[in-house]
């Protein structure tokens, strides 16, 4: 499809951002974010305040756009606000240009429909590693909290960095009460990474697991494989990302007998099982645990006497065998480092500050050639640890 055809890209480019600065932000209620880049494909989702049609454009050539939608059982999936459409297969190594575009649905009846104005976004790019690559360059957040001051004081050391993925480690989007809450800190957290360009996951911490909209999450996230837990691989690197889930018992009358967290666990010793005996683990030349509350905590200050680890009980024959590089982790406000042995751990762990200025730290995980390093970054720049991985 030649979408691009009848205009010359620096004028699409110059309309678009002039359209996205009026008419078109009455629609757009976030900005595109790249989700879940794995099995040679991405998502791309976004957030409207009315209902739409929505549909991507994308290509190798800006100027040769392809559309794309999603279907379910022979319809479009349109008239509402939050969309996702899946982008496959892609090409890995290879530079792909798309847009996002939303036609206002003002009515949708059984025999007749009415369209308002097509907002479109300005083009933007992105690139899949390919699975022989090994550099890259991840940024790691945890415990914001909502407190968008704390994500722009820990940006600010962390943007010269040509970085290639982030994570929001838990604990980022904590109680949301209702969408409007949720979208309000997600599109900051988006806008601020540049998260149209470069893929984003969120993991589930314990926060995010309480309050009104905590389940309603799952709209405006697309996981890896459709669970809170999984791996995937960036370029010759494998993540396993975990979902501890909460940080009291399920009978804990705070929860009101609404939490099943005993099974999901035993869900991930599954899971663990199955990814520990794939290929894909077992040729990847790097290994990277990565969830939000600590398993390896009992040397940690404030540890509660490490009392309520279910985690460490069902996982950690497990992972006493799994040659991972670190762990990184999150939750306890402070920064740590946990050298591998220190608490039967096989691997180093390393849990990042949080929730305040002056606790709060953003971690930066690059690979280059055969070496790894991780670094750990205060709010004013301070390095609190370079690990040799």
């Amino acid at each position: 499809m030649k979408c691009l055809s009848f205009l010359g890209l620096s004028l699409f480019l110059i309309f678009s951002a002039q359209a996205e600065e009026t008419g078109d932000r009455r629609i757009f209620a976030t900005a595109p974010y790249l989700q879940n880049p794995v099995d040679n494909g991405v998502t791309v989702s976004w957030v409207t305040r009315v209902p739409v049609y929505g549909w991507v454009e994308y290509g190798e050539d800006p100027q040769q756009l392809k559309k794309v939608h999603t279907l379910v059982d022979g319809q479009v999936i349109c008239n509402d606000f939050i969309h996702k459409i899946r982008l496959e297969p892609l090409i890995p190594g290879k530079t792909y240009y798309y847009r996002v575009c939303s036609r206002e649905i003002l009515s949708y009846k059984a025999y007749s429909k009415e369209f308002g104005h097509t907002a479109v976004t300005e083009i933007r790019e992105f690139r899949l590693p390919s699975p022989e690559e090994s550099d890259f360059t991840a940024l790691i957040f945890n415990d914001i909290h909502k407190k968008h001051e704390l994500l722009d004081a820990l940006f600010e050391q962390v943007k010269e960095y040509p970085y290639d993925l982030v994570f929001f480690n838990g604990d980022c989007i904590d109680d949301p009460a209702d969408q409007e809450q949720a979208v309000r800190s997600i599109a900051y957290y988006n806008r601020k990474v540049g998260a149209d360009r470069i893929p984003v996951f969120y993991l589930r911490g314990n926060h995010e697991i309480r309050n009104a909209y905590s389940i309603g999450l799952r709209e405006l996230f697309d996981y890896v494989g459709d669970k809170t837990y999984g791996a995937f691989n960036w370029g010759d690197t494998r993540f396993v990302m975990l979902d501890c889930g909460e940080d009291k018992p399920d009978d804990h009358p705070v929860y009101y007998g609404l939490n099943d967290f005993a099974q999901l666990r035993l869900d991930q010793a599954g899971f663990l099982k199955r990814e520990f005996a794939s290929k894909a683990f077992k040729k990847s030349a790097k290994k990277v645990l990565i969830h939000h509350i600590p398993i390896y905590r009992s040397s940690l200050p404030d540890a509660d006497d490490d009392r309520f680890n279910p985690c460490k009980e069902l996982w950690g024959d497990l992972l006493s065998r799994a040659p991972f590089q670190v762990a990184l982790n999150g939750h306890t406000h402070r920064f740590a480092h946990i050298p591998a042995g220190t608490d039967s751990n096989p691997f180093p762990v390393v849990v990042g500050g949080g929730n305040s200025l002056e606790r709060a730290t953003v971690m930066v995980l690059q690979r280059q050639g055969k070496q790894m390093t991780l670094r750990v970054l205060n709010t004013g720049g301070e390095e609190l640890l370079k690990l040799d991985l």
